[in-house]
C-alpha cells in the first residue's frame, strides 16, 4: 500500500510541475513588450485576414471609402481585383466618385487607389482640378520692406501708386481701392475683390516683399515660402494664388486636403492649395490638419508639431476627433512615413498591441484598411499590370517632392510615402542646413528626425535627457493612458497619470489541451492500479473501518458518566469468566503461496516509482 500511495504523490507532483511549467511559458510569451519582427508580421497577417475575411465578395457593398482604402492596403490578390472591379464599376459618368453626386475626398481617394494599382486617372484628375474655388475664409497682406526709408511704386489694372515706407517701416499711404494700409500700417490689406490681380513693386532702394495670409477667425499670420528681394529700382511681382476645393460655394477643408495629396501623388503643383490648408488647421481641428500640412509641404515645423501632438498611451486622436484614435494613428504615421523619430516608433508598437482578438482594429474595415496602408506600406501594380520594383530596389532614394529636382524624379519606381517621390540622387543637405541638431547618447529627440549628409540621426525638435525607465517598463510591459481589451493591469508603478498593462494570460487552446490530456491519463492509471489491487484495497479499508471503530468505542462514556452496560465501574479490575475448552482439529501445515508473476511485475514497477520520487 505504501508503493501506491508513493505512485500517487509522483503522478501528481508531475502533473502540478507541467501545468506551472505551461504557465510559465505561456507568460513568457504574451508579456514581452519586445516585439520581434518575426511578431510583428504575424500580427501583420493576422491584420490582413481579418481584413480580408470582412471585404472578400462584398466590394461592390462596400462604401466608397472603405473600398478605396482596402485597396491602398493591398491585401491578397483576389480581393485586391475585386474591390479594383468595384471602384471601377462606381465611377460615375462625369469621371468622379460618389455615393450621392460627385464628392470631392472621394474622388481623391479613388485616385489615389487606382493610381496605386496602376490605373489611368488623367480624367478624374482634370474633374478634380475643375472643382476649384478662391477660398473666402483668408485675409491676406502685402509687405515690402527696406533698411532705410524709401518711395515705392505699386502698379495693377494699369494704374500706378507711390506710398512712402518710413524709417519705421509704417507706409504712409493706401495703394488705390485694392491695397489699403492694415496692421497699424505696416502692411497693406488685399481687398477679396483683387485676389486674382499681379501687383508691381518698384522701390528707390534694396528692398524686399512677400505676401502674408491669415484665417479671418484667427490670429497666426503665415508668410509665403519665397520671400523675394530686389536692389534698387528692381521690380517684384506679386499674385495672391489660393485655392481650395468644393462641390458647394463654400470650401471643404478635409476634401480639400486629400485632394491636394491625391493631386500631388500624381505629379500636379499644388501651390495653391497649401495657404488654405495651413491656415484652416487652427478652426479644423477634428481632422488632424497638421498631418495633412507636413504631407503636402513637408516643412519640418509641422513634423515636429504633429510630434507633439502624440497622446501619452503613444497614439494620435485628434482635439473632438472626425474619426476615432485608430484612424488619426494611421493618419500620422503616413504622414511621418519612415521617420526614425522613437515616437514614431511606439506609435507603430502601439498599433500592433492595441489589434481587436480577430486582428483588425476596432472591428472596422476602414480603421483596418488605413492601418495596414500606413504599417506596411506594400506595393500596388504598374501599369502593364506587373509588379512593381520600389525606389529602394533600383537603389534611388525616396524622399520629399520638393526636394528633388524635376529632372531627377523617377516615376517608375514605387514610393510608399504619399508626399515623397523616387529621386535618382538623395540630395541631402547638413544638419546644420536642416536646422537641427544631435542628440547626444544621454538624450532623446523630441521632434522628428531625419538623415543628414553628416548625421544619420538629425534632431528637427530638441534634445532632452532621456526619461528614467519605470518599474513597469523594466520588467518588460508597457505604461499607458489604460489599457486596451486584450490587456490587464498589473501593479507595477509608471509615471504618474499612466497604468502598467501586459497581455492577458489566458493560456492558448494548445497549451490547454495538453494539460486535460495529462490529468486524463492519470485518472486512468489509477483507475487501472485500482483495479489490480482491488483486494488489497478492500482489506485495506476494512482495516481502516474496524480502527475507526475501535479507536471510536474506547472514548465513549455514558451521559450519566456510569459505564455502559457489561462493563465493570471505572477503577475496578476487569473480572473475565472462564471460557470451556474446547478440542480443535489440528491442521496440516499449509503450503506458502508463491507471487503471480503479475505481481512480480508490479512491485518491480513499484520499486522503480519509489526510486524515482527520492
Amino acid at each position: 500500500m505504501k508503493k501506491l500511495v508513493v505512485v500517487l504523490l509522483v503522478l501528481f507532483c508531475m502533473a502540478f510541475v507541467f501545468a506551472q511549467t505551461n504557465d510559465t511559458g505561456n507568460d513568457t510569451i504574451t508579456t514581452s513588450s519586445t516585439t520581434t519582427t518575426q511578431q510583428n508580421q504575424s500580427k501583420i497577417q493576422t491584420a490582413f485576414t481579418c481584413l480580408e475575411d470582412k471585404v472578400a465578395g462584398k466590394c461592390s457593398t462596400l462604401s466608397l471609402q472603405e473600398i478605396s482604402l482596402t485597396i491602398l492596403a493591398t491585401p491578397k490578390n483576389s480581393v485586391l481585383d475585386e474591390c479594383v472591379n468595384a471602384l471601377k464599376d462606381k465611377k460615375r459618368s462625369e469621371n468622379c466618385w460618389g455615393t450621392n453626386g460627385c464628392n470631392i475626398k472621394e474622388t481623391a481617394l479613388a485616385i489615389l487607389a487606382l493610381n496605386h494599382m496602376g490605373e489611368n486617372t488623367d480624367a478624374a484628375e482634370n474633374w478634380l482640378l475643375a472643382q476649384n474655388k478662391t477660398p473666402v475664409d483668408l485675409v491676406w497682406y502685402l509687405e515690402q520692406d527696406s533698411n532705410e526709408a524709401s518711395e515705392c511704386h505699386i502698379s495693377y489694372d494699369s494704374n500706378d501708386y507711390t506710398v512712402n515706407v518710413n524709417e519705421n517701416k509704417k507706409i504712409s499711404a493706401n495703394a488705390g481701392t485694392c491695397l489699403t494700409r492694415a496692421q497699424a500700417n505696416f502692411w497693406l490689406k488685399v481687398s477679396p475683390s483683387c485676389l486674382n490681380k499681379e501687383f508691381r513693386i518698384e522701390c528707390d532702394k534694396n528692398f524686399i516683399s512677400t505676401l502674408l495670409y491669415k484665417n479671418q477667425n484667427s490670429p497666426t499670420i503665415y508668410v509665403l515660402e519665397d520671400t523675394e528681394s530686389s536692389p534698387a529700382f528692381g521690380t517684384i511681382s506679386l499674385q495672391v494664388k489660393s485655392k481650395c476645393f468644393s462641390t458647394s460655394s463654400s470650401c471643404d477643408y478635409e476634401a480639400t486636403a486629400w485632394a491636394t495629396l491625391a493631386l500631388l501623388k500624381t505629379r500636379h503643383n499644388v501651390e495653391e492649395f497649401i495657404p488654405y490648408v495651413v491656415a484652416l488647421a487652427d478652426t479644423n481641428a477634428r481632422y488632424l490638419p497638421d498631418a495633412f500640412i507636413f504631407m503636402v509641404t513637408s516643412y519640418e515645423d509641422y513634423g515636429n508639431k504633429l510630434i507633439a501632438e502624440q497622446k501619452l498611451g503613444n497614439y494620435w486622436e485628434a482635439s473632438s476627433s472626425a474619426y476615432n484614435k485608430y484612424y488619426d494613428t494611421a493618419l500620422a504615421l503616413l504622414s511621418l512615413g519612415d521617420s526614425s523619430s522613437d515616437n514614431v516608433i511606439k506609435a507603430r508598437d502601439w498599433a500592433l498591441f492595441s489589434q481587436g482578438n480577430n486582428g483588425c482594429w476596432g472591428n472596422s474595415i476602414r480603421d483596418t484598411a488605413i492601418m495596414l496602408w500606413a504599417l506596411e506600406g506594400r506595393t500596388g501594380r504598374a501599369t502593364t499590370g506587373t509588379s512593381v520594383t520600389t525606389c529602394s530596389e533600383g537603389n534611388y532614394f525616396c524622399i520629399p517632392t520638393a526636394e528633388c529636382p524635376s529632372g531627377e524624379v523617377l516615376n517608375n519606381y514605387f514610393c510608399s510615402g504619399l508626399s515623397s517621390v523616387c529621386c535618382q540622387n538623395e540630395n541631402l543637405q547638413t544638419c546644420s542646413e536642416y536646422s537641427g541638431v544631435v542628440c547626444t547618447s544621454d538624450q532623446v529627440c523630441t521632434g522628428n528626425e531625419r538623415r543628414a549628409s553628416d548625421e544619420d540621426a538629425c534632431c528637427l525638435g530638441t534634445c532632452e535627457d532621456k526619461p528614467t525607465e519605470t518599474e513597469c517598463e523594466s520588467i518588460g510591459y508597457l505604461c499607458k493612458a489604460q489599457c486596451t481589451d486584450s490587456q490587464e493591469e498589473v501593479g507595477y508603478s509608471c509615471n504618474s497619470g499612466d497604468v502598467c498593462c501586459r497581455t492577458k494570460t489566458t493560456p492558448t487552446g494548445g497549451s490547454s489541451f495538453w494539460l486535460w490530456f495529462f490529468i486524463i491519463l492519470i485518472l486512468i492509471i489509477l483507475i487501472v492500479l485500482a483495479y489490480i489491487y482491488r483486494e488489497r484495497l478492500k482489506l485495506f479499508w476494512h482495516k481502516v473501518k474496524n480502527k475507526f471503530k475501535k479507536d471510536k468505542s474506547k472514548g465513549e462514556v455514558s451521559s450519566n458518566n456510569r459505564p455502559r452496560p457489561g462493563f465493570p465501574p471505572a477503577g475496578m479490575p476487569m473480572m473475565r469468566r472462564p471460557m470451556p475448552m474446547r478440542r480443535m482439529p489440528i491442521m496440516p501445515p499449509q503450503r506458502r503461496q508463491m507471487p503471480r508473476p503479475e505481481d512480480r511485475a508490479m512491485d518491480e514497477t513499484f520499486k522503480k516509482l519509489k526510486e524515482m520520487s527520492k
